[in-house]
């Protein structure tokens, strides 16, 4: 059997500890259930990762390789309504394909274990918030959207996609997401843009 390089052994461990998380909620992560499922012992395990933390830090670092999909794919819309609608599409998309992530975003007993932890989230945070607050600042010299702080328009959207996830995730994911997501931008657009 062909040896694994120690990167994908790493991506095999966070994604099973997203599994896990998503199965039986982070209180009930383990180190020990962990190494089980991914067929290693926890002192191999270790060798890969230091602790838990550093493990929720290697999921977090998923939303990083999330992020930066996304706002490449922003940057090739030309309007800023395309490019807001593209933003909100763009996480209804990706979840859909990946809904144990939903475990992990409204995990919020996870963001509490640690400071390292906490502002990993925050960062990530803000960096979506700077990505949003320059669409809306450009649409706003144009004239283009309603006249309203930045930040009480990207406050609005982030809390549209995150309320979107928690119906779909509470429904048990019974609906298209990405279905759900399209009319929901449409809406944002419509609410938001000087038509």
């Amino acid at each position: 059997m062909a040896r694994i390089s120690t990167e994908e052994r790493q991506a095999s461990i966070i994604d099973e500890a997203i599994k896990i998380i998503h199965e039986m909620g982070y209180q009930s992560f383990s180190i020990r259930e962990l190494a089980s499922r991914v067929g290693i012992s926890e002192p191999a395990l270790y060798r890969h990762f230091l602790n838990k933390e550093d493990i929720v830090l290697g999921i977090l670092g998923r939303f990083g390789e999330f992020d930066a999909k996304l706002f490449n794919e922003v940057k090739l819309k030309e309007k800023p309504l395309e490019k807001i609608e593209c933003f909100i599409q763009y996480h209804f998309n990706f979840l859909e394909k990946k809904p144990g992530m939903t475990s992990i975003v409204f995990a919020e007993d996870i963001f509490n274990q640690s400071s390292l932890i906490r502002e990993k989230v925050l960062s990530i945070i803000e960096k979506r918030k700077r990505i949003l607050r320059a669409i809306i600042d450009e649409a706003k010299l144009n004239n283009q959207v309603i006249d309203l702080k930045s930040d009480e328009i990207l406050t609005v959207i982030l809390g549209v996609i995150r309320l979107a996830v928690l119906e779909w995730r509470l429904s048990e994911f019974a609906y298209p997401l990405s279905q759900r997501g399209t009319k929901i931008a449409e809406t944002v657009g419509k609410l938001i843009f000087i038509r």
